[in-house]
């Protein structure tokens, strides 16, 4: 979202509708730099059950949730594919109608399985238009095993045009239009996973041999790619933002300022996270460089996974975003992507925000910010830290983790090492 409001206009507006904000908290997501906090986004891209009213009730307490769709998706839900999708975001909406709904897509790689009637036509295109990413051994090539038989796509225009003069970044994106969006007009966000460089080497601009993977020319043509497929979708869809699963900073000029928002998938909690690698700093300073990166409404998704009964890591994570105006989106690691866990701190609105993204540790290596109802505290460092606090603050009131929330007036608080807590005012 836009950047903090200057405390002094906050104050005032604090002062002149104090009554009305603690109510609520603010708005939700969609309404622009009146947005209040938390955000939350769900990447509910695993489980396709989304025809169940608990799940739906469930998602739909969220900001924004983006879903994984499948051509041909219905679960009985309607008569047709497009109507059960359809059906589906309808309902989130009645249930909340400030809700953003994505529908994820991937233009990078593409499932190469005969069987799966739901990708049978982008295989097919696929191998009449010669579009796989080869090397020079004229074979397809993989950066993982893990989702199967799964291989690169060539994004770059050095690929062959089709009959219609189209490349791939083109076709794909009007055939995501015309399966998920062109239909469905209650969809708001494109959710583009691997918007990342190449991962693999391959024989790029078919000369008969590989190119490395930090090639300046490969680059460039990478990042031409996502932006042909970028462009192509805002001709078809205009109104709908993209978002982007970055493992970058889109810093570099192709894409600075291009997409709506990112998700910065398990930046805490997995053993090739940001925060686990290169430390707390590191991921914050990515988080900071993807926000200052995209553009209005800035959909940034501060994506970790963990536990739902790891309160401490939760309260760390959580309390980590809070610090920029991204959406907390946490993922539980027994099921990934297919749940929507829910924690005390999600029903307390703290408003909007008093005081811009902290650029330094507050006090005693603590770091704080402020907002309408409450303060956020993270201690992201390796020992306990106590650090007083003003007159007026106390602890939330929860079931969750009541030796941590129990209610209580504070004067000082002791943050055990990377922990982090809300208060309110």
């Amino acid at each position: 979202m836009l950047n903090a409001i200057l405390v002094a206009a906050a104050l005032f507006l604090a002062a002149t509708s104090a009554t009305a904000l603690a109510a609520d908290g603010g708005t939700k997501a969609g309404s622009g730099a009146s947005a209040g906090f938390p955000r939350l986004m769900g990447m509910n891209i695993g489980a396709k059950n989304y025809e169940s009213a608990d799940y739906q009730a469930a998602m739909a307490k969220l900001d924004v949730v983006i879903l994984g769709f499948y051509r041909g998706w219905k679960n009985g839900y309607a008569t047709t594919s497009t109507l059960a999708m359809r059906k589906v975001v309808r309902a989130l909406k009645a249930i909340n109608p400030k809700i953003l709904v994505g529908q994820y897509t991937i233009l990078s790689a593409a499932l190469d399985d005969p069987n799966d009637t739901a990708s049978l036509d982008i295989r097919t295109k696929l191998y009449a238009a010669n579009w796989w990413l080869l090397n020079a051994a004229r074979r397809k090539v993989q950066y993982t095993r893990e989702f199967g038989p799964t291989w690169e796509v060539n994004v770059s225009s050095w690929a062959p045009q089709d009959a219609n003069g189209e490349r791939w970044p083109a076709w794909i994106a009007e055939r995501n239009y015309k399966v998920f969006f062109r239909d469905i007009p209650e969809l708001d966000i494109m959710f583009l996973d691997n918007v990342q460089n190449p991962r693999v080497a391959a024989d790029w601009n078919l000369d008969g041999a590989d190119e490395p993977l930090n090639s300046p020319t490969v680059l460039a043509a990478n990042y031409a790619g996502h932006v042909a497929e970028w462009n192509r979708i805002r001709q078809l869809l205009p109104r709908v933002l993209l978002v982007g699963n970055t493992d970058n900073d889109l810093a570099n000029p192709e894409w600075k300022g291009q997409l709506d928002g990112g998700l910065l998938e398990g930046i805490m909690g997995e053993s090739w996270s940001i925060e686990t690698r290169a430390g707390w700093l590191a991921a914050m300073a990515r988080y900071r460089a993807v926000m200052r990166n995209t553009r209005t409404p800035k959909i940034v998704g501060f994506n970790v996974h963990g536990s739902p009964a790891d309160y401490r890591f939760f309260r760390y994570a959580y309390a980590s975003c809070l610090l920029d105006d991204g959406y907390f989106s946490f993922s539980d690691k027994a099921v990934m992507y297919s749940s929507v866990p829910w924690f005390d701190e999600y029903d307390f609105k703290l408003g909007r925000a008093l005081s811009a993204p902290p650029a330094a540790a507050w006090s005693q290596g603590v770091w704080r910010r402020d907002f309408q109802n409450g303060v956020v505290l993270v201690n992201p460092t390796s020992m306990s830290s106590t650090v007083a606090v003003e007159p007026g603050l106390r602890r939330l009131a929860g079931n969750q983790d009541p030796s941590v929330n129990d209610g209580t007036v504070v004067s000082q608080m002791t943050l055990r090492p990377q922990d982090g807590i809300v208060l309110r005012r």
